[in-house]
């Protein structure tokens, strides 16, 4: 049925060059150290916006904390940025910074059967981007390379004069 060839197979198909490898392997290299390159600082970018949002959240939470243990508005403002001073840090995470105004209800020293004196306060944190804007299909999304989080806390009065 089928022809037997007096042939070798090796003389059936055409004599090839022998290629070299190491430039398609220079090429493929280089388009995945690119893309590692974009993964790496999109990573860094990520964790630098964690780790500001994670400051913040705890600076108010300190500051609400502190600002509760006051006998009065002014006194809770003097603690709660007392507190706020010690969140200072020298890197990509600027300082927390207290809102104003403090919320401080007492109720006039007669709360309802429902509710109890609170103080309520806001911190806001600056992050520094470590690389800068981060520029898709030609429009910045950070224009200045800056991310701003807040956040808003609610502790109840501890002491009330």
């Amino acid at each position: 049925m089928y022809k037997q060839s007096k042939k070798p197979l090796a003389a059936m198909h055409m004599p090839t060059k022998k290629r070299n490898n190491r430039g398609s392997l220079l090429v493929e290299l280089s388009c995945c150290s690119f893309m590692m390159l974009v993964f790496v600082i999109l990573a860094v970018h990520l964790s630098a916006v964690i780790f500001g949002a994670y400051k913040n959240d705890i600076a108010c939470r300190d500051a609400a904390r502190a600002a509760a243990q006051g006998e009065d508005l002014t006194q809770a403002t003097k603690l709660a940025q007392v507190v706020l001073k010690g969140h200072e840090t020298v890197s990509f995470v600027g300082k927390p910074v207290l809102k104003s105004p403090i919320i401080y209800q007492t109720f006039n020293g007669a709360p309802g059967p429902q509710s109890s004196p609170y103080v309520e306060l806001t911190t806001s944190t600056e992050v520094t981007l470590p690389f800068q804007p981060l520029t898709f299909f030609g429009n910045a999304q950070f224009k200045d390379g800056k991310l701003k989080f807040s956040n808003t806390y609610t502790f109840p009065i501890v002491r009330l004069k």
